[in-house]
């Protein structure tokens, strides 16, 4: 049986909870329209689950673009 996938797990890899929710949402809305999945899951995982894998495994990450750059 796998592990149970904690918000505090998450929030170690992202560690903003608005970030990690929308990195996970539009991740979770990329895998729903059928892109590959990038770590191992089960076939019984929901798309929520897989992002969250994928976040855990460190698939997925957030960068943060400088205020500077971001407006040009």
């Amino acid at each position: 049986m796998k592990k149970v996938i904690t918000y505090d797990e998450l929030l170690d890899k992202i560690p903003n909870k608005y970030t990690l929710t929308i990195t996970a949402g539009k991740r979770a809305r990329e895998i729903g329209k059928g892109a590959p999945v990038l770590t191992k899951v089960s076939k019984k995982d929901t798309v929520v689950k897989k992002t969250f894998r994928e976040i855990l495994d460190g698939k997925i990450t957030f960068v943060e673009i400088p205020e500077e750059l971001a407006n040009d």
